[in-house]
């Protein structure tokens, strides 16, 4: 990122905004700065509301404000670089900023957490350096996306067994004959047991998988989708930034990784 997001600015919140969107600025409240967000053609957004319902967004932009909860002070909202593309975050020198998002034709809904997807991208294999944000719950609640990884999981396998995988303190390994591949999906990247005949050596595949925290913890999570595994972190008391790893573990203790995604709160 060009600048940091923290700034006691509800620390740890990013969105992550897909190549191509453009953004307008506004004024809500008559006094905070508002960023509008459209993205291009293909995305959609979708992500859980304050009562934990599902929102899905397939047209039109989101809205992200900042608002300084000080009597001095101001943050408002900007756009930062980083290897996983563009995120929007808030900045300034009010040390107690909330930073909200809401859908533009819903400015009542407020999102609690989600994100940008591609629903318009194949799935596929995600290959050694090619970078991606993570995957996240809430698109795995669509029937499009469940569908598209199922469709692809199928023909991998290829009717061989699905694995056990092995679970650790904060990290989760694959048997022998199968590996831990970064799968595309949506354009976001997610870590599934395949076998290890399945890939080529342009994969991003690996042994392990695990999450790390700048600041910090991050959680390691995994779910059962139509019996294959999903792996991917929560930020759960995160707040720098987290970091979904695929690798290997050394000798030394440390851990070489082959495949590094950003986790993004929204």
């Amino acid at each position: 990122m060009a600048k940091d997001t923290n700034c006691n600015c509800d620390c740890g919140k990013r969105i992550w905004i897909p190549n191509g969107s453009t953004s307008i600025i506004g004024i809500i409240n008559n006094k905070d700065l508002c960023l509008s967000i459209f993205p291009p053609t293909g995305f959609a957004y979708v992500g859980y509301d304050k009562q934990n319902n599902l929102q899905l967004l397939k047209e039109g932009g989101t809205t992200v404000s900042c608002k300084c909860n000080n009597t001095s002070g101001a943050c408002s909202p900007f756009i930062g670089h980083g290897p996983d593309g563009d995120a929007v975050g808030c900045a300034g020198d009010c040390t107690d900023c909330t930073m909200k998002q809401s859908f533009i034709s819903a400015p009542n809904v407020e999102i609690i957490t989600g994100g940008f997807i591609n629903l318009a991208e194949k799935v596929s294999f995600v290959e050694i350096g090619q970078n991606l944000p993570s995957a996240f719950k809430a698109m795995f609640e669509l029937p499009e996306v469940k569908t598209a990884l199922k469709v692809f999981l199928d023909r991998v396998y290829g009717g061989l067994p699905i694995p056990v995988l092995i679970k650790g303190n904060n990290f989760i390994t694959a048997p022998d004959g199968y590996s831990l591949a970064a799968v595309n999906i949506c354009g976001r990247a997610v870590i599934v047991p395949v076998p290890s005949l399945s890939l080529k050596l342009s994969n991003a595949a690996s042994s392990s998988a695990t999450c790390s925290c700048t600041k910090g913890t991050c959680t390691l999570k995994d779910d059962t989708l139509f019996g294959y595994g999903a792996i991917w972190c929560e930020a759960t008391d995160c707040t720098g930034t987290c970091t979904l790893k695929t690798g290997i573990f050394i000798s030394n203790g440390g851990f070489d990784s082959v495949l590094e995604s950003s986790n993004f709160v929204f």
